[in-house]
């Protein structure tokens, strides 16, 4: 008789096992790309670090960009989905908004192996991995633009407003990339107060 979830090891479900796998092939990602690179990554490295058997790297991801591209997301969903509870969770005022989404986002670039993954690794690999990017790109300009004091009203309106989205998240990578590159150098509250006055400007 078949089981929900599939056949059974040890009481625990097939699907189970594979979704434990796949967490540790992803945090041994977030390590050995964040400390040595994506391009000096190997497939031996990171099932190593995991603890797992090469044949289990294969049943999960085609090759090792395709590893970079589900560690890449897998940060960058955890990132949204901070920041938009952060956002929800503040008090209805723009600077208020502004403050909890910039102490979240500065907070999550303290791992830096996870902030490296973030903001450098998936640079320039290929033009599927720049789609993987941009897509991302795109969702936090419009968390950025949701901020906005006055919502764009007309077309040429909503292309500015596009534009200035995308101008904006760049604004933090780069902030936010020299922070992590500078061992953190400045408080993050100094971060925070900084990148609140660029993004006040654009949003009010």
């Amino acid at each position: 008789m078949a089981r929900e979830g599939g056949r059974r090891y040890g009481g625990v479900a097939q699907a189970q096992r594979e979704q434990v796998r796949r967490t540790a092939l992803l945090d041994a990602a977030t390590e050995v790309f964040g400390t040595v690179g994506f391009r000096r990554a190997t497939v031996r490295s990171v099932c190593s670090l995991a603890k797992l058997n090469d044949r289990y790297f294969y049943a999960a991801f085609d090759n090792m960009e395709h590893l970079l591209r589900a560690t890449y997301a897998h940060h960058a969903q955890t990132l949204l989905e901070r920041l938009q509870t952060a956002i929800a969770d503040s008090a209805p005022t723009l600077d208020a908004r502004l403050d909890a989404g910039l102490n979240t986002f500065f907070a999550f670039l303290r791992q830096p192996q996870a902030a490296r993954v973030l903001l450098l690794e998936v640079m320039g690999v290929s033009p599927e991995t720049d789609l993987t990017y941009q897509r991302y790109i795109f969702e936090f300009a419009k968390l950025i633009l949701a901020m906005a004091e006055t919502p764009p009203t007309d077309d040429d309106a909503q292309a500015q407003a596009r534009i200035v989205g995308l101008a904006l998240v760049g604004a933090m990578t780069n902030a936010g990339t020299a922070w992590v590159l500078m061992g953190y150098q400045d408080t993050q509250a100094c971060m925070v107060a900084s990148c609140r006055r660029v993004l006040r400007g654009a949003l009010m």
